[in-house]
C-alpha cells in the first residue's frame, strides 16, 4: 500500500522513468516511415543551414516528385520563405506550427497563449498543420509529445505526428478530445493524464540524406513512404535527450518519426495505474512477508527475489502484449520492503522471546545451554510443557543446621556459596539443569529442558564426579578458613512433565512427577559422603562398587531396590 501511495504522490517517479527507459529499442520502427535528413553530408555539399528559400523549395519538390504518401515538414517556415510556401502546394505536406508565447498546463492538457508563427501562405498551401511543441519530463528526458494543444481561441491543434497520420487518407479531420484519448479521424490515440502521447522508442529509423534527394539518388525509397523532413546535423535544429541515447541528444525529426511509427503500429505505451502498483505489491509482497516471518532467512531471500523476477517477467510480457509500462522500481521496492518489515517484526519478536527464554532458562542452566535451546527452536516448547525422561539428582548437606547455628551469618553464606559452586560446576559439566536451591539442598535434573542422548548416564556421571572430587571441596573450605561439610545424594530417573509454572511475574521452570519425590526420598536415605541410587539410575549393581539394598520410602507402596555407594569406594 505504501508503494501505491508513493505512486499516487509521484514519489520515485523519476526512478521509475529511468528504469522504463531500459525497455526501449525493443521492436522495430514502421518500415513506411523514412526520415529525410539535412545531415552532415548535406551541409557539406550545400552549405550551412538554413539553406536559401530556393534550395529548400527545391528539396520539397524533389521529395514530392518521389511519390510519398505524406510528408511531415519538421522545419518551421518563416514569412520570408515564399518559395517554400509555394512548394508546399506540390504535394501532401503537413507543416510544423510553432507558437509565439509560452505554453502552460491548464486542466488536463497543454494550452498555448500565443498566436501561430506560420505565414498565411504556408497555412493555405499545406495539406495540414501540426504543432511542433515538445516538453521534456522533469528529469530533462523527452519521452512523450503533447497529442494536442489548445490555442487561446479554444481550437485544438494536433501534434505534427498525429496530423501526419491523419493526412494519410487525404482528409484533414477535426480533433476530438475524449477521456484518456484523442480522436482524429479514424485514429483514436490513448494519452496519459496530461494528454501526452508516450512514444514507443526504437533505434532503427530509416534515414535518407537530403543531399541524395536533391541529387536524385534515392530511387524508390520515398515512394508511398511517410516522410519526415528535418535537420539532424549536429549543432543545428532542435535536439533532445531521449531514452534512445542516454546522455546524447536526439534530433527533433527523429522524435517526430518515432511518434508517427508509434501511432501507425498502435504501439501504445500506457503506464501502470497507481492502484495496480499497490495490488502487485500486495499480491507478491504477502508471500514474501510470510516467508520472512516463518521460513529460514535463505528461503525468505529466495522467495523475495523469485517474486521480483516473476513481477519483472509479467511486466515485460504485459509490455510486449499491451504496451503497459511496468513500474520496475516501486513494485520491487515494495516487495522488498514487505520482506524487510516482516524480518524486522520477526527479529523483534525473536529477540523478545529470546530475552524472555534466556532470562528464564539461564537461572537453571548455563547461558550457552539456554542459547542453544533457543537456536534449536525449543525455547518456547520447553517452557510450554513437555513430557521427558530425565535423570534426577538431589544433594543435601548433612548436620549443617547445628553447624550454621555456631557460625556467623556471613560464614554460613560463604559455606553455602562454595557448596553451591561445587555442585553446579559438576552438574553443568554434564549438561544438567539446576532446578532449585532449597536451604542446604541442591535439586538438579538431566535431560530437561535440553534433551540429552542419555540423561540417566549424565546424571550418574555427575554424581560420581561429586564423590570423586570431594577433596577439592575440602581444600576450598580449608583455604577459606571454613569448616568442612558432608552431603548425601539421591539419584533416580523417570518420566516427568517439565514446564514453566507460576504467576506471570514469578514464573519458574519446574519438573513434576512421582520420580521427583522418589529422588528426594532416596537423598534422605543417604548419609554424608554417600549416594543412594535407584536401579533405574544406577544401571548395575557394580556401579562404583556399590552395595544393593531393598528399602521402603514414604509415599511409595512397594519396596525399592537401590544401590548405596560410599565415597571411600570411589577412585579418583
Amino acid at each position: 500500500m505504501l508503494a501505491a501511495l508513493a505512486a499516487l504522490g509521484g514519489i520515485g517517479e523519476s526512478a521509475v522513468r529511468h528504469a522504463s527507459d531500459l525497455l526501449w529499442t525493443d521492436g522495430s520502427a514502421d518500415a513506411r516511415v523514412v526520415v529525410v535528413a539535412v545531415d552532415e553530408a548535406s551541409v557539406a555539399a550545400r552549405g550551412e543551414w538554413p539553406w536559401s528559400d530556393d534550395v529548400q523549395a527545391s528539396l520539397l519538390r524533389m521529395i514530392s516528385a518521389a511519390g510519398p504518401a505524406v510528408v511531415a515538414v519538421d522545419i518551421v517556415a518563416s514569412a520570408s520563405d515564399v518559395a517554400v510556401a509555394e512548394a508546399l502546394s506540390s504535394g501532401p505536406f503537413v507543416a510544423a506550427q510553432d507558437f509565439s508565447a509560452a505554453s502552460t498546463f491548464r486542466s488536463r492538457w497543454l494550452q498555448v497563449s500565443g498566436g501561430s508563427t506560420l505565414p498565411q501562405a504556408v497555412l493555405a498551401n499545406a495539406t495540414g498543420v501540426g504543432h511542433a511543441v515538445v516538453l521534456a519530463d522533469s528529469d530533462g528526458v523527452l519521452r512523450s509529445l503533447p497529442a494536442f494543444v489548445e490555442t487561446s481561441d479554444g481550437e485544438f491543434v494536433p501534434a505534427l505526428a498525429v496530423r501526419t497520420v491523419d493526412a494519410l487518407d487525404g482528409v484533414i479531420d477535426p480533433v476530438i478530445v475524449r477521456p484518456s484519448a484523442v480522436q482524429v479521424g479514424a485514429e483514436t490515440i490513448p494519452v496519459e493524464s496530461d494528454s501526452a502521447l508516450r512514444i514507443h522508442w526504437t533505434d532503427d529509423t530509416a534515414i535518407v540524406s537530403a543531399e541524395d534527394v536533391l541529387a536524385g539518388a534515392v530511387d524508390d525509397q520515398l515512394r508511398n513512404a511517410i516522410v519526415v523532413l528535418g535537420v539532424t546535423e549536429g549543432g543545428v535544429g532542435d535536439r533532445h535527450i531521449t531514452p534512445l541515447q542516454p546522455g546524447v541528444t536526439t534530433p527533433g525529426v527523429i522524435v517526430q518519426a518515432q511518434a508517427i511509427s508509434t501511432i501507425l503500429q498502435n504501439a501504445w505505451v500506457v503506464p501502470y495505474w497507481p492502484w495496480v502498483t499497490g495490488v502487485a505489491v500486495l499480491v507478491f509482497g504477502l508471500p514474501v512477508a510470510f516467508a520472512a516471518r516463518r521460513l529460514h532467512l535463505w528461503w525468505a531471500v529466495l522467495v523475495a527475489f523469485g517474486s521480483i523476477l516473476i513481477v519483472t517477467a509479467v511486466g515485460l510480457v504485459l509490455f510486449q502484449l499491451f504496451g503497459w509500462l511496468p513500474d520496475f522500481v516501486r513494485i520491487p521496492i515494495g516487495i522488498l520492503a514487505a520482506g524487510v518489515v516482516s524480518l524486522g517484526v520477526r527479529a523483534i519478536a525473536e529477540q523478545r522471546d529470546r530475552q524472555t527464554a534466556e532470562r528464564l532458562f539461564s537461572r537453571y542452566v548455563p547461558r550457552d545451554v539456554a542459547l542453544a535451546l533457543l537456536r534449536e527452536g525449543r525455547g518456547e516448547g520447553a517452557g510450554a510443557g513437555e513430557r521427558l525422561t530425565v535423570g534426577i539428582l538431589f544433594c543435601d548437606l548433612r548436620s549443617f543446621t547445628p553447624m550454621a547455628a555456631s557460625l556467623d551469618p556471613g560464614d554460613v553464606q560463604r559455606v553455602l556459596d562454595i557448596f553451591y559452586d561445587y555442585v553446579c560446576e559438576r552438574v553443568f559439566a554434564h549438561e544438567g539443569t539446576v532446578m532449585q536451591f532449597v536451604g542446604d539442598e541442591v535439586f538438579s535434573v538431566f535431560g530437561a529442558p535440553r534433551i540429552l542422548e542419555d540423561p540417566i548416564r549424565d546424571a550418574r556421571e555427575a554424581s560420581s564426579n561429586l564423590l570423586v572430587d570431594l577433596p577439592s571441596l575440602a581444600a576450598s573450605l580449608d583455604a577459606a578458613g571454613l569448616p568442612r561439610i558432608e552431603f548425601g545424594m539421591g539419584l533416580h530417573a523417570g518420566l516427568v512433565v517439565a514446564s514453566h509454572v507460576g504467576p506471570a511475574d514469578r514464573r519458574q521452570y519446574s519438573v513434576i512427577g512421582d520420580p521427583i519425590n522418589v529422588g528426594s526420598r532416596l537423598c534422605g536415605l543417604a548419609r554424608g559422603g554417600q549416594v543412594v541410587a535407584s536401579e533405574e539410575a544406577a544401571g548395575s549393581a557394580e556401579w562404583l562398587h556399590g552395595s544393593r539394598e531393598t528399602v521402603l520410602v514414604k509415599g511409595i507402596d512397594r519396596p525399592l531396590s537401590v544401590i548405596r555407594v560410599q565415597a571411600t569406594n570411589v577412585s579418583p
